[in-house]
């Protein structure tokens, strides 16, 4: 017998004068139970032995319909409106700007979900592993840390083939990107002048192990362009591990947002016009997207609220690659050690000692004693040895030859 019949079989033989005691032993079932659905059968409903829902009547926490279609309005007004984004942050930042009060972005994300507004992830397939890597993760202070990266080839139409240098300041993400006809390192050194003339100078910028970036593996003890360059304008150049572009995962999700929002979004009649709409954008970007990372303010707000300012490069600044270059100055190499226990810097190969295997080690290169040296961690030195400079300082010879020697001499007592 299932519950329906039987909670009718109960009620039925009540009312043809049998007692409840004998209706519960028979039915197995409690005093309890049978005046439930008594009482139910008595206040006539024609469903009565049918169950109801246990959902709360009174909802405090239902969206209301009005906040729901606001929410909605925006959204589509995002969507029709250039480099605009278009996630619950935009939408909430957007209504406090129309003077509302938006719902908490949550509740954004359940009204866009419902709405099918949000499309599904896509799986992140990259090898994660399970190793800790803590360098240069964290900014403190606009300008701390900026990372670099080359977008291209892109083509437009009749027009050729052109790259853009992205740059984003990992604080406050204000980014900055300046198209080149070539990623030679001529052209990457007058972009990133550019760049600094433009959003500031960094005392760590980072890049990944591009060639354009770190100069040619033939002559790994000769300075790139780009590194000379870094040292000059008073920045520590660091290069992420080889292969593992994540490491600069701010600047790669920039990239996207530059291809979805500008380069996808519209045809350009020319490079000069793709210049001129590529300014807008940036411009749109730094004073209108909002980022969770920023509390949900964007760029611009981040950046003139904060007691630190970012110092802008200045516009008679001028670089040759063979001027005399900051005598005390450090490169920045962040490298994985296998089980071969080798550190792989620019084409060359050196033992590390056992400790570090399956670690993310930092090789500093300090110029002044012409000297690498290799952390484990934020403290903990684990290996040292020589790396000549050749023709570093060319004003001071008598610096470069004996002053590695002296200084190792000095470890080692």
């Amino acid at each position: 017998m299932d519950q329906i019949t039987c909670r009718q079989e109960a009620i039925k033989r009540h009312l043809m004068g049998e007692s409840v005691t004998d209706i519960c032993r028979e039915l197995k079932a409690s005093r309890k139970w049978f005046y439930k659905w008594y009482n139910r059968y008595q206040f006539g409903a024609p469903d009565w032995y049918q169950d109801h829902s246990k959902a709360p009547q009174h909802k405090p926490h239902k969206i209301n319909g009005e906040v729901e279609q606001l929410v909605l309005n925006v959204r589509q007004k995002l969507e029709e409106t250039k480099y605009a984004q278009i996630g619950a942050n935009a939408i909430s930042w957007h209504i406090h700007k129309l003077g509302g009060t938006p719902p908490p972005v949550w509740t954004i994300n359940r009204i866009l979900k419902r709405n099918d507004k949000i499309l599904p992830k896509k799986k992140d397939r990259r090898n994660k592993r399970n190793v800790a890597y803590t360098w240069f993760t964290e900014s403190s202070y606009p300008g701390h840390i900026f990372q670099t990266d080359i977008i291209g080839p892109r083509y437009l139409k009749g027009d050729g083939r052109f790259y853009g240098l992205t740059t984003i300041d990992l604080f406050s993400h204000l980014v900055w990107c300046v198209p080149m006809r070539s990623k030679d390192d001529d052209s990457i050194v007058r972009a990133l002048i550019t760049t600094w003339q433009s959003i500031g100078v960094p005392d760590y910028q980072q890049f990944d192990n591009e060639l354009s970036f770190l100069g040619s593996n033939r002559y790994p003890h000769s300075l790139g362009k780009v590194s000379k360059l870094c040292l000059a304008a008073g920045i520590q150049p660091i290069f992420i591990p080889a292969g593992e572009p994540w490491r600069n995962g701010t600047i790669e999700h920039f990239n996207f947002t530059f291809d979805d929002k500008l380069f996808r979004a519209e045809r350009f009649k020319d490079y000069e016009h793709f210049k001129e709409r590529l300014l807008d954008f940036l411009i749109f970007h730094n004073e209108n997207h909002v980022y969770s990372a920023n509390h949900g303010k964007t760029p611009n707000q981040v950046i003139n609220k904060h007691d630190i300012k970012l110092i802008k490069l200045a516009d008679d600044f001028n670089f040759s690659e063979n001027q005399t270059l900051p005598y005390d100055s450090y490169i920045h190499f962040i490298r994985f050690i296998r089980s071969d226990l080798k550190l792989r810097i620019r084409g060359e190969s050196f033992m590390m000692p056992e400790q570090a295997m399956y670690q993310y080690v930092k090789a500093t290169l300090q110029t002044k004693w012409h000297l690498m040296t290799v952390y484990i961690d934020d403290v903990t030195q684990i290996d040292h040895f020589p790396y000549p400079l050749p023709n570093f300082n060319q004003e001071n010879p008598e610096l470069v030859i004996g002053s590695l020697k002296r200084y190792i001499d000095k470890l080692k007592v």
